[in-house]
């Protein structure tokens, strides 16, 4: 069985249990381009409560 075998079975039991504390932990350290590339399409409309770059270059004042 490789690691990530191992790594996959663990993550079973964890949810399996809803302990997902070590999961986040993990995936803290993936990179948020990676996160958002294994979401299927359906999660991807959902709000992760950040704002949108439109929302985030709304209030942008170049003067400042």
């Amino acid at each position: 069985m490789t690691l990530i075998d191992r790594v996959l079975k663990q993550i079973e039991q964890d949810v399996a249990n809803q302990d997902f504390t070590s999961i986040e932990e993990l995936l803290q350290h993936v990179p948020e381009r990676l996160l958002k590339g294994f979401l299927s399409e359906g999660f991807m409309d959902e709000d992760d409560g950040q704002p949108t770059e439109q929302e985030e270059w709304a209030s942008f004042d170049p003067d400042c």
